[in-house]
């Protein structure tokens, strides 16, 4: 497994380096054992040091851990953050094994394409009905091919926990229809089936 440490206007001493790289070595393994990389990051603001982990299972599922935390001590903030993947494999081992011997899950339904779109910058002025719609002042940051997976609806939750995503866009396992499963405010998950 590559573990790739990194600091953001910070120095990461030795020490920090061999403690990450061992922690997470012995704390990803436990669960998988063909993982192909790890990435911690650090950075600080103010008085908070902030740890993100990044941890790619190396399957063809293409499953992404994430995680991150603060906190005033750079060991305590990455402690904190493996604790969160840790919890987040123990949980979920047993799902993926289930899953991983009913279907493939490589088995890839569709594919789109996922842009990353910058916030508008602009007033809004009830007097002017002619002001441009403001979809077609936004500007494009990123696009990258994705692939919607076949998966159950709990399989979906559970995808959407590991990844850290706020939403996820799948192929409903039992109905084959475009799913999407999202957090709401209140905590709750919203589910949307298309018909």
């Amino acid at each position: 497994m590559q573990i790739s440490v990194s600091g953001q206007h910070i120095s990461i001493g030795s020490s920090l380096q061999e403690y990450v790289q061992s922690r997470t070595t012995q704390v990803v393994k436990k669960y998988f054992a063909n993982i192909i990389s790890a990435d911690i990051h650090f950075s600080k603001h103010t008085f908070q040091f902030l740890c993100s982990i990044i941890v790619n299972d190396g399957t063809s599922r293409h499953t992404i851990l994430k995680s991150n935390s603060t906190s005033d001590d750079i060991y305590s903030s990455f402690d904190t953050a493996i604790a969160k993947i840790e919890k987040q494999l123990r949980k979920y081992k047993s799902k993926l094994n289930d899953r991983h011997e009913k279907i493939k899950v490589s088995e890839v339904k569709s594919s789109a394409i996922k842009y990353t779109i910058a916030p508008s910058q602009y007033e809004e002025d009830d007097e002017d009905d002619d002001a441009p719609n403001t979809l077609d002042n936004t500007v494009i940051i990123a696009e990258k091919p994705l692939d919607i997976q076949t998966l159950s609806v709990s399989e979906a939750v559970m995808r959407m926990d590991l990844e850290n995503l706020p939403a996820l866009m799948f192929i409903n396992i039992n109905t084959n229809r475009t799913n999407i499963v999202y957090y709401r405010k209140d905590g709750n998950i919203s589910w949307i089936d298309s018909k």
